[in-house]
């Protein structure tokens, strides 16, 4: 047991020790309290607007560039020789017309140069049968007996020239000049072979459509009479026409109706295509 005395000095050393600690703990500085830091809230930045998509420009209008159309141009027609022609104008003439009996007349030869000797004769009023000769009908003329040397004009050998007359009015009168107007090269040509001082050719044609023209039309019976061998036409007015004339006048009213139309046309045609030249 420990006396008073060592108690007594062991209270004072307690003591001393915690008025020592007391103050050492009294004058200890408190530790700083960490600065408060003020959360200050930044105001956020807008954001940028999104920018608009870009509006597409208009695709722009296709540009239609014409281009210029390249016309080959045809070569020039360039005639055959006058010699070499007949094949040109069987082509042409077959194109002109519709009519199965045009090759008939088309068999012949030297076309050109029988169509020039043909209308030379015919604007001098004659008929050169050898150029024609081909276009023939093919049973002969015929006359009925009245009386002694009275005859009448048998109406029935119209019927021979019915098919020339029908090939003649199917042919188109503008194209068949045209056609004459593109060979004419040839035809005066044909035509100075036959020596002729005169070269312009359609002269000759137009006198020799005119002296057709002027061929009367006869309707009803025609009276003939047989002096010797040939028949004759009673009434003088008819037989002192145009041996040409008078070969069209043995057609009959019809078939010469129509190709004195048919002449006409041509005749205008031909005008028109000279005052065009």
């Amino acid at each position: 047991m420990l006396d008073n005395k060592g108690l007594l000095i062991a209270i004072g050393v307690t003591l001393v020790v915690a008025v020592g600690l007391g103050i050492a703990v009294l004058n200890e500085e408190p530790e700083p309290a960490p600065p408060v830091v003020s959360e200050i809230e930044i105001p956020k930045s807008p954001e940028p607007e999104p920018e608009p998509e870009p509006v597409p420009e208009p695709e722009p209008e296709p540009q239609f560039v014409e281009v210029p159309q390249v016309i080959e141009e045809e070569p020039p027609f360039i005639l055959p020789l006058l010699d070499a022609s007949d094949a040109l104008v069987r082509d042409a003439l077959v194109s002109l017309s519709r009519h199965e009996g045009l090759h008939r007349w088309l068999a012949a030869d030297d076309l050109v140069r029988k169509f020039v000797g043909f209308t030379q004769g015919v604007s001098e009023g004659g008929v050169v049968r050898s150029a024609v000769q081909v276009l023939a009908p093919r049973t002969g003329f015929s006359a009925i007996r009245i009386a002694d040397n009275e005859y009448m004009l048998n109406t029935a050998s119209y019927a021979r020239y019915d098919t020339i007359t029908s090939i003649i009015d199917s042919v188109d009168a503008d194209a068949l000049v045209d056609f004459y107007v593109l060979i004419t090269p040839l035809v005066d040509q044909a035509y100075r072979e036959l020596g002729m001082p005169d070269s312009d050719f359609d002269r000759v044609l137009f006198a020799a459509i005119g002296l057709l023209l002027e061929t009367p039309v006869v309707e009803g019976e025609i009276a003939l009479q047989r002096p010797v061998v040939m028949y004759e036409f009673e009434d003088e007015s008819l037989e002192s026409l145009q041996p040409a004339q008078k070969q069209l006048l043995r057609m009959g009213p019809s078939n010469t109706k129509r190709i004195k139309s048919k002449l006409s046309e041509v005749a205008r045609a031909l005008r028109s295509a000279k005052s065009n030249r």
